[in-house]
């Protein structure tokens, strides 16, 4: 039987309702909703195989004999407390599991099953052809790279315990929606199917392959070799889209204070996790809090269809993920062998390119289906590419991805959830080493604060480094691609540039643990998605390999302001050091260094001047001037200021944000004063007023007021006439990111913010304004004291995926007006929550 087979299909439920009351304190005189749930499971009725099989084949049903799960069988209570929030109490890791797929499916079904069918490369075949032949695309490249029909053979030696969890997962996502339907969006849908074990594997592939293959997806099927004498022309359905879309940003914040920056009485450490993450699809976290008895007792956030917890905190550590710098994948340049575009050199060898045909399945208008077939190519390093620079009868392009075959991830996340301190927790990251994408930023109770990336990563031998940078210095095709995205492009036909075999790494070609950047200090770490090399304010992280990123760079604005956030004595108190509360207030200042370090320079340009030219009309930028003259820097929703200057700002260009040219910065970035450099308005300010003319006829043109507040035209774009929020972009200089859209994702949910903007303006035409459905996600400040962890929170977008349930917009409407949420963590406070129920689900095993 393989793990596809196994736990796969649906589990029906049969509902028993009880009445409760908790006995702890005044607080258990409240009404406590109590409800035993006791699962069926079915079977299907024919064998998985390799490749995608009909997701329409019959099921059968064993019925349950009795309400009480056996020994051997699941069993799990989900209490929910204010918000939604999953709180899950199991007696083992598979009961453990159990609970979590079928809460996570009470609340965002659809979203699973939707990004199952993608995987299984079966959305041509359930929603036709997509705009551009989106669906077909997506599924021939799925097809290509295999991710399904591997995922058994990928995932097969993981520990017993945590293939059970997996199990346990999907026979709990299967009994939920079998019990209460998949949800609002796919409610009858014929692609609503029970997943496997194989399916849920493929899923995690696919969410480990984000910052890599995910990333030039689209790339894939498109591939194909130029036409040579006597052959038919080489086509493709789509043209290769500009490097810009090649992946979709994804950002954070995340700040960790040891005991000489944080005030707790116990001498514990401050962590505050700020993910900039899609508010919409399937990139969403999800709150949860998982116990084992004397095993795990862990809080905090996990991406649909990963079990555990990946961002949070125990009652020894608390942790938080950025998306790093380094570089999850290399790209070849394959030189070609003459007359032969499918066949390249390798040193002193030929090399024939491995071809696939794949054959989709596409709905047709009528409700019939039709194959479309298209042969696409490999290279010994992974998929070939359809990059700007084309496939020539010379030249083609190809990828290895550092993700493509590790399966450390799940062993990652537990061991973490499950550290008892700060030594175990690294201990995790050296033995294990699984983390995918991301840096890691935490603080203990005993006060350290370290910071760490150890994301999987290409280990470049020092030949191949050397060569590299040469070839950016040259000029040709590798600093292109470098400048257009940051990737490194190496010479596949050298064999030299094949990574290097560690036997201290986690897998063959990958950099081992050893030579990753990482620090540990008492005062604090950061990260917001530069690179490594500025993790603290005074001791900078340089010598590594140039695949964890690159060093000595400029860092972003909104970088700098973290660091001037965290360096703030004033908003530390008399002892310098910060409160929970202070740090909060931090977090959510929307300071913006942009306006902090220019915003008078420009009202001394501007006031006095009536009107500025623009275009042949005189545009009056009194009103405009006097605005940002009144303003204190701040983007609060109620602020009069930041729409103006956010109009100004993205006038100029991100070199003149940086200090490479003086359009904006006298003085330029100096690797040695990373943290406030570039700085001092410039001598020469001849394109700042034109600038502000500009700005003021784009807002007068769309009918926005120059002395608006922000909110009034920032608000959540997920529901009409959404709450005004407060935050600002990232190139503005503002920690707090808020901001559209919600990039990158694949869902097919409906409603999905598409604004529509100009070439030029920030602002969207419809709807009018600054629509959000990006940034800040969950946002979460922790710190360690005697009485424990205590901590506080928003999951601005809600647990549900339906607009009608209102914890959909609650949390947003909370942010909005900076109430913070208490977390609920000890098992006093989850009983105690105004809003606690409990929900016990079993089934047999």
């Amino acid at each position: 039987m393989t793990m596809g087979m196994r736990a796969c299909a649906w589990a029906g439920a049969m509902v028993l309702v009880l009445t409760a009351c908790t006995g702890s304190g005044d607080a258990g005189d409240a009404p406590v909703s109590a409800t035993t749930v006791t699962a069926e499971v079915s079977t299907p009725s024919s064998e998985a195989i390799d490749a995608p099989a009909p997701t329409d084949a019959p099921v059968t049903t064993a019925q349950a004999t009795t309400t009480t799960a056996p020994i051997d069988g699941y069993r799990a209570e989900i209490r929910r407390t204010t918000h939604g929030v999953a709180h899950i109490v199991a007696d083992d890791l598979a009961s453990l599991g159990f609970g979590q797929g079928y809460a996570f499916a009470q609340d965002r079904a659809c979203t699973l099953i939707d990004q199952v069918v993608k995987v299984r490369g079966e959305r041509s075949r359930w929603h036709g052809p997509g705009d551009g032949e989106a669906n077909i695309n997506s599924d021939l490249a799925y097809r290509h790279l295999r991710m399904y029909e591997l995922a058994d053979a990928r995932w097969a030696n993981q520990p017993a315990e945590i293939a059970e969890m997996i199990e346990g997962y999907v026979v709990g996502f299967n009994a939920a929606v079998e019990a209460d339907g998949p949800g609002y969006w796919c409610a009858g849908e014929p692609w609503v199917q029970p997943i496997t074990v194989t399916d849920l594997y493929a899923t995690i592939s696919d969410t480990l392959g984000l910052a890599s293959t995910g990333a030039l997806l689209t790339r894939i099927p498109t591939a194909a070799p130029p036409a040579v004498e006597g052959d038919a022309p080489a086509t493709t359905e789509s043209a290769a889209a500009p490097w810009e879309t090649a992946g979709a940003p994804l950002a954070s914040n995340g700040w960790a204070l040891g005991d000489a920056n944080s005030d707790s009485d116990s001498g514990g450490g401050i962590v505050v996790a700020n993910p900039h993450f899609p508010w919409e699809g399937e990139r969403r976290f999800w709150e949860l809090h998982l116990t084992v008895p004397g095993d795990l007792d862990v809080y905090g956030v996990s991406l649909g269809g990963l079990p555990g917890v990946q961002i949070g905190f125990n009652d020894a550590v608390a942790w938080t993920h950025t998306v790093s710098a380094g570089k999850r994948f290399t790209l070849y340049e394959l030189s070609l062998v003459p007359g032969s575009p499918t066949t390249y050199l390798h040193g002193d060898e030929q090399r024939e390119m491995t071809a696939s045909d794949i054959t989709v399945e596409v709905l047709q208008p009528d409700g019939s289906l039709a194959s479309t077939s298209r042969t696409l190519y490999a290279s010994h390093y992974g998929p070939m590419l359809d990059l700007p620079l084309g496939w020539s009868t010379e030249k083609a392009y190809t990828m290895r991805d550092a993700n493509g075959e590790i399966d450390r991830v799940l062993r990652q996340f537990l061991g973490m959830d499950r550290a008892r301190s700060m030594d175990e927790f690294q201990q995790v990251h050296e033995e294990v080493t699984g983390i995918p994408w991301v840096n890691t930023i935490a603080a203990s109770a005993d006060g350290r604060a370290w910071y760490a990336d150890t994301a999987t990563t290409p280990h470049l031998s020092d030949e191949s480094i050397a060569e590299w940078r040469a070839a950016v210095d040259a000029g040709g095709t590798a600093a292109l691609v470098k400048s257009q995205g940051g990737a490194i492009m190496l010479d596949g036909s050298n064999p030299a540039n094949e990574w290097v075999i560690d036997p201290e790494a986690p897998a063959p070609g990958l950099l081992p643990y050893r030579l990753m950047p990482q620090t540990e200090r008492r005062d604090f770490v950061f990260n917001a998605n530069d690179s490594h090399w500025v993790a603290a304010a005074d001791d900078p992280l340089l010598g590594f390999s140039p695949a964890t990123g690159d060093e000595e760079t400029v860092l972003t604005a909104r970088s700098r302001m973290n660091l001037r956030l965290l360096l703030d004595a004033a908003a530390a108190g008399a002892d310098a050091k910060f409160s929970l509360d202070e740090i909060k207030g931090q977090v959510l200042s929307n300071r913006a260094l942009s306006a902090e370090d220019l915003r008078a320079a420009v009202v001394e340009e501007c006031t006095g001047v009536a009107t500025v030219d623009v275009d042949g009309t005189a545009v009056e930028i009194g009103p405009a001037c006097a605005a940002l003259a009144a303003w204190d820097g701040r983007y609060d929703a109620d602020s009069v200021g930041p729409i103006v200057w956010r109009e100004f700002w993205y006038r100029f260009t991100r070199d003149d944000w940086h200090g490479v040219t003086t359009a904006l910065w006298e003085v330029p970035f100096d690797p040695a004063d990373p943290a406030t450099t570039p700085n001092t308005p410039a001598a020469d300010r001849s394109g700042w007023l034109p600038a502000l003319g500009r700005a003021v006829f784009l807002l007068n043109g769309a009918g926005i007021p120059v002395d608006a507040p922000l909110g009034e035209f920032q608000r959540d774009g997920r529901v009409a006439d959404g709450v005004g929020l407060h935050g600002g972009e990232g190139d503005e200089g503002i920690a707090n990111v808020i901001s559209c859209c919600a990039r990158g994702g694949s869902s097919t949910a409906p409603g999905a913010m598409h604004p529509l903007y100009t070439d030029e303006a920030e602002f969207s035409t419809d709807p009018l304004g600054y629509p959000v459905s990006y940034g800040t996600s969950f946002l979460m400040a922790v710190q360690f004291t005697d009485d424990g962890p205590v901590a506080d929170a928003f999951l601005i977008y809600g647990q549900p995926d339906d607009p009608a349930d209102p914890d959909f917009t609650a949390q947003a409407e909370a942010f909005a007006a900076k109430d913070w949420r208490r977390i609920v963590f000890a098992e006093a406070d989850v009983l105690a929550d105004p809003a606690f129920t409990t929900t016990t689900v079993t089934a047999p095993r």
